[in-house]
């Protein structure tokens, strides 16, 4: 029997699906999938922890701790030996920047078992720096294979020494049937969900989800949104409103933004946890991702899956994949806030065909469903075994080994401010 692992740093809403997903295709290859969850919590996202019952075998490196609180040296240590004890035949690792992630590289190297990167970085995320991105590349070509989000993570994991026919995209699913559902539950009864806020009145509105951090882009946001309702006005049109979901530790900033320009329409609906989601985008009219960089931008996904046209910035990773300009949506250049604006009064023009726009959106994003990330992971594990027997880098090995001894406060991109 084939044993796959599929490690992340902690198991939230969309890590469960793809897991749930992954464990039925394997199944039905006489396969078996273990979710290996570094901690129970983490210090940057508001999810609730999970814990119930899941038809997949579980394991927790650290039960009851939070992630970010862990040494790096106790969880390179840890991670080696809970990978001894399950002994997988494959371990699909989440990226090379966590201290468990390069543990769990190590050990695949060593044993001669598949390592799998999980990644949606794409190329221009960030300022890249020459010799950083040569021992990225030593780094990155110690997998055997990789799922990746869509084309420009591709094309980047490409760059940095995969071979492309190793190469599977599909990495950045939700649970689209769940959005789907909860989003026609909403519109069939919108009576039932007044009680969240922002729901209360029956007006349309455009609605965003971020957390409330610089490289969001939510002050431009509120400025394109100010200049569409002046936009609106004049040309006779009611603007609809834009509800803001999420919290952050820009959320008095954008507050002040708000009373300080005098734009009216906005509501601030705070961090809601996931089963409120569908309601948001089953009443909304159309969803607005304005970032100024994201790897990926999962909210897009679930947007879409809930039938919506959606707007969305070309920093976000997502855009090249998921938005088919003028048929399910618009993209703009993320420092453009009249091409924002412009695009948001053409969304709202009465003679926008937006239920169209929605049904291309589930048509788009049905590709990136959880079973097209099971097809693809169980693709990548089957692909990395021609290569999982290399000689390892010896030197690369060494540095994973010395990257972990370095006390240090543990952080990647998620949250990189811009």
């Amino acid at each position: 029997m084939f044993k796959l692992c599929i490690q992340w740093p902690r198991f939230g809403p969309i890590h469960l699906t793809r897991l749930r997903a992954t464990h039925a295709h394997a199944e039905e290859r006489g396969g078996r999938v273990i979710g290996l969850e570094t901690a129970s919590d983490d210090a940057i996202y508001e999810w609730r922890v999970e814990a119930g019952a899941e038809p997949f075998e579980r394991v927790q490196a650290f039960p009851g701790r939070v992630f970010n609180d862990i040494r790096p040296a106790d969880m390179h240590a840890r991670t080696l030996d809970v990978l001894d004890q399950i002994d997988p035949d494959a371990v699909a690792i989440m990226s090379y920047g966590y201290p468990d992630a390069r543990a769990a590289l190590a050990w695949c190297r060593r044993r001669r078992r598949v390592a799998i990167l999980m990644m949606a970085t794409k190329e221009d995320d960030a300022e890249r720096v020459a010799w950083r991105e040569q021992i990225k590349r030593q780094i990155v070509q110690e997998y055997d294979s990789a799922i990746v989000g869509g084309t420009p993570q591709r094309d980047y994991v490409v760059k940095l020494g995969i071979p492309e026919a190793y190469v599977f995209t599909k990495y950045n699913a939700v649970d689209n049937a769940f959005f789907d559902n909860g989003a026609e539950v909403a519109r069939a009864d919108p009576e039932r969900f007044r009680h969240l806020p922002g729901l209360a009145s029956d007006r349309p509105f455009f609605v965003a989800s971020n957390r409330f951090i610089a490289r969001k882009n939510l002050d431009r946001l509120l400025l394109a949104y100010h200049q569409y309702r002046r936009l609106s006005d004049q040309q006779g049109h009611a603007p609809w409103r834009l509800l803001m979901l999420g919290d952050g530790y820009l959320r008095s900033e954008l507050e002040a933004l708000v009373a300080q320009q005098d734009i009216a329409g906005v509501e601030f609906c705070g961090f809601r946890q996931i089963e409120e989601l569908p309601a948001y985008y089953g009443l909304a009219s159309a969803f607005v991702h304005p970032s100024l960089v994201d790897q990926w931008a999962l909210a897009v996904n679930e947007a879409m899956a809930a039938g919506l046209p959606v707007i969305v910035s070309t920093g976000a990773g997502c855009a090249r994949d998921l938005v088919d300009e003028g048929s399910n949506g618009f993209r703009f250049d993320p420092n453009d806030t009249e091409g924002l604006a412009h695009h948001l009064l053409t969304m709202a023009h009465p003679s926008t065909d937006r239920r169209a726009m929605g049904r291309r959106s589930r048509e788009i994003v049905a590709g990136w469903a959880p079973e097209k990330f099971a097809e693809s992971i169980w693709l990548a594990a089957m692909a990395g075994r021609e290569r999982a027997n290399r000689r390892p880098n010896i030197a690369v090995q060494a540095a994973l080994v010395a990257l972990n001894r370095i006390p240090r406060h543990i952080q990647a991109f998620h949250t990189v401010e811009a």
